[in-house]
């Protein structure tokens, strides 16, 4: 009488077991992601031409209301070093103000469901009318899948989609015409510019 209720309250049950399973694949798993995307970061800081660095931070959930951590759920971050953005204003005071750009940033973020959800921070700066919103790369449904091709796959695109959102690469149009807009990522401001005596003398 009562089986196809008992069928469907016994999904909570089956659908336990299976969050249960991605944390504990994702907790013996994290410490390999963590461990490939430090051979990344020292690969490229020693063989990129410019050189703003490249870092792996090991972060965890937090509870603003009792300001505790959650040990069971890491967070792995691939991220960039700030670029100068070579662009310096000064007054007749002295005072000077130069801009940069922050780093990108690729993280690999556990969710409460157990999966693992890869997001990119593009790069950003003052300059920006706002701070451009993260971009989802990927959803991996069971940690297990996470290997070393599939790691190199997500940064690889990240950061293409990351240099689009950079100063420096905004204005290339990408190659691949199906690529959504990458450089929509972030909207800057114009500098602004009116008439006013220079503080540098003029021959």
């Amino acid at each position: 009488m009562f089986d196809r209720i008992l069928k469907v309250a016994n999904r909570y049950d089956e659908g336990l077991i299976k969050v249960q399973r991605r944390r504990e694949q994702w907790m013996s798993k994290y410490e390999m992601v963590k461990e490939h995307l430090k051979v990344v970061a020292q690969h490229l800081n020693e063989h990129t031409r410019y050189k703003q660095g490249f870092f792996v931070d090991t972060m965890h959930a937090f509870n603003e209301e009792i300001k505790g951590t959650s040990s069971r759920m890491p967070s792995v971050m691939f991220r960039s070093g700030a670029m100068p953005m070579l662009v310096t204003f000064r007054n007749s005071m002295g005072e000077k103000k130069t801009y940069s750009e922050e780093g990108f940033s690729i993280a690999f973020t556990p969710t409460i469901t157990g999966q693992i959800v890869v997001m990119l921070q593009p790069h950003f700066s003052d300059l920006d009318a706002e701070q451009p919103e993260m971009v989802n790369l990927a959803i991996i449904n069971d940690p297990e899948q996470l290997t070393d091709a599939v790691i190199d796959e997500v940064i690889a695109r990240g950061m293409q989609l990351a240099y689009y959102s950079s100063f420096t690469g905004m204005t290339d149009v990408p190659d691949d015409e199906s690529a959504p807009a990458e450089n929509n990522l972030n909207k800057r401001n114009v500098i602004g510019f009116k008439r006013y005596e220079t503080t540098e003398k003029m021959e």
